[in-house]
């Protein structure tokens, strides 16, 4: 199936069904998350204990899901969904140790436990990311990836300033994880920047959208949480607990399709998740919405903290503007990637619409042109077949009135010139029969009757039925194949073959037939000397009523390529020298083991 055909597949996931869901998801959590300036720090642990409990829990066991199912296909993105699943389990007992901290043991120290999961959960992701992009990396250019990088040290530099002049004066081993945190995280960003450019260029399905928009806002969470914790102004509740939140809504939607994905024939499955067909469809329809729904969610609550919460939390304006203008840093870099391409994918859709278009109108033309042309070869034929059947009657009788006359002893025909009368009047009723029987051959298409036939002793026959001219030398090959066929028809087949290559050398020459056997197939050459096909002939010789003869039906190799279909095989001709080419199954009535 082509990526094309693949595409539309994805109508059974029902997309933005899911897109609609998925919003309706984050409003609620958001929702739910703004009754905490009206709560104590316990009353709301009651929400965010199970929200960051289950959601790591639920996208821990669909990444393993994932990943046996796709090994069980032998897929290779069972790798990269192993290598998540190990991560998000760190996510979890990071979030477990975390809570464990926070609510039930004394004590924050830092570095915790919680904190050598959640760095050791980084070079996973990162690993996650490369191995998911591995079909398409090839494809990203060289500037994509150093405008991914220039983003990622972007984002790394002021967190990795603010992080170090934190622990001044700090052990040697707090300040490095202190400051792993933003420069795993401004890597782990670099390749979700790589696949949403990618996305914008060329394409990719919803589910690799959501995986990509999720390393985003995870990594957008992380500095928006470093500033806050610089300031001691982070608290549970806080505003980026929405975002890694959302991050994992975000994933554990994208499983959910790429389970979906799962269920359809492997070798299709690279067309749905990377495809050229799909990028408006994942881009405006779906990231647009997605993105301006996220932004204007983190607005809110953002704005509704800083109204509520009492000073003494030091929620401050710098804060907020922190992580609202790194979340539309960006996304803005998506929209302006998309405005700039998106001229340019207009434009390569409309001439793919103008292509197909113009495709349809030039196969709707071909296929007018061939109804036409069968039902003016239908009235033809059967008109044929009724003169060819009442001439065949009155030929018969002038034919064996000729023969008595010549071989009756009583007629005693010596004057010269009557018996050359006589042998040019049968030399017409021969040339008649013939093109009557071309005319019949065409027009009736009987069933083939079997046998096992001798092919040379078959063209044999035929070469002995033909009046060859003193100047025509015809040699068979003496190589010799037995095959299931129609001898009566192949006969015709190989007289109408003889009797053309005959009337191409009106000066004379040589006829050779080669016979011989390649890849089980019978081969049958007819090569003569003559001039051959012209070039502008050769997609015309075996169409019905065309012909290059004066006195030509324009049927006979029609006939021929009929009959020779009839036997599942092939015809064919070639110049240089000129070459008529019979391929035919040793045993007609097993098709399915003809092969070219």
């Amino acid at each position: 199936m082509s990526a094309h055909n693949s595409f539309s597949e994805i109508d059974f996931i029902k997309t933005k069904s899911i897109l609609t869901l998925l919003i309706i998801t984050l409003v609620a959590i958001t929702l739910i998350y703004q009754v905490r300036p009206f709560v104590t720090d316990d009353q709301f642990a009651w929400i965010s204990l199970p929200a960051y409990l289950f959601s790591t829990l639920i996208l821990t066991s669909f990444s393993f899901v994932l990943a046996i199912k796709l090994h069980k296909q032998k897929h290779y993105q069972s790798k990269a969904f192993l290598v998540f699943a190990i991560g998000s389990v760190f996510w979890f007992i990071a979030e477990l140790i975390w809570i464990m901290y926070d609510h039930f043991w004394e004590g924050s120290p830092f570095p915790s436990e919680a904190d050598i999961f959640y760095i050791g959960a980084y070079p996973l992701m990162i690993g996650f990311l490369l191995i998911s992009l591995k079909p398409v990396l090839k494809s990203v250019s060289r500037n994509v990836w150093l405008f991914a990088i220039a983003l990622g040290v972007a984002f790394m530099i002021p967190s990795v300033t603010g992080a170090y002049d934190d622990m001044l004066g700090e052990d040697t081993f707090s300040t490095t994880i202190a400051l792993a945190y933003p420069i795993l995280g401004s890597i782990q960003v670099i390749p979700a920047i790589v696949g949403i450019l990618y996305l914008t260029k060329k394409g990719a399905n919803f589910s690799w959208m959501l995986i990509l928009f999720g390393f985003i806002i995870y990594g957008i969470a992380d500095t928006f949480f470093l500033f806050a914790e610089l300031d001691g102004a982070y608290y549970d509740g806080h505003p980026v607990d929405l975002l890694w939140l959302y991050t994992y809504i975000l994933m554990i939607f994208s499983f959910h399709i790429r389970y979906k994905i799962s269920k359809i024939p492997t070798s299709e499955q690279q067309a749905m998740f990377f495809s050229e067909k799909v990028q408006f469809e994942t881009i405006s329809k779906f990231g647009i919405p997605l993105t301006v729904s996220i932004i204007i969610l983190i607005v809110g609550i953002s704005l509704v903290h800083s109204v509520f919460i009492e000073t003494d939390e030091k929620i401050t304006a710098q804060n907020i503007m922190v992580g609202l203008v790194a979340m539309l840093a960006i996304f803005a870099t998506i929209v302006l990637a998309l405005n700039k391409n998106l001229s340019r994918l207009v434009k390569i859709r409309t001439e793919e619409l103008v292509e197909q278009k113009e495709g349809l109108e030039k196969l709707v033309d071909e296929k007018t042109r061939e109804i036409l042309k069968s039902e003016r070869l239908s009235a033809i034929g059967e008109l044929s077949g009724r003169l060819a059947h009442d001439l065949r009657n009155p030929l018969s009788v002038m034919k064996m009135s000729l023969d008595l006359i010549k071989q009756s002893p009583e007629a005693k025909v010596s004057d010269s010139d009557v018996i050359k009368r006589l042998d040019l009047m049968e030399k017409s009723i021969d040339r008649i029969a013939h093109q009557v029987d071309e005319v019949l051959d065409f027009v009736r298409l009987s069933p083939l009757k079997l046998s096992l036939v001798s092919i040379r002793e078959t063209i044999q026959n035929s070469v002995n039925k033909i009046n060859i001219p003193e100047n025509i030398q015809i040699h068979v090959s003496k190589a010799d194949l037995k095959i299931f066929c129609d001898p009566v028809k192949l006969d015709a087949v190989f007289l109408n073959l003889l009797v053309n290559a005959i009337q191409a050398l009106p000066d004379g020459g040589k006829i050779e037939i080669k016979i011989y056997l390649k890849n089980s197939l019978a081969f049958l050459d007819f090569i003569d000397s003559g001039m051959g096909v012209r070039a502008e002939h050769f997609d015309k010789v075996f169409e019905p009523l065309f012909t290059t003869k004066q006195k030509g039906t324009g049927l006979g190799l029609s006939s021929c390529k009929n009959i020779i279909e009839q036997h599942n095989g092939t015809i064919s001709v070639s110049n240089n020298p000129s070459t008529f080419r019979i391929i035919l199954p040793i045993n007609v009535e097993e098709p399915e083991k003809f092969k070219l």
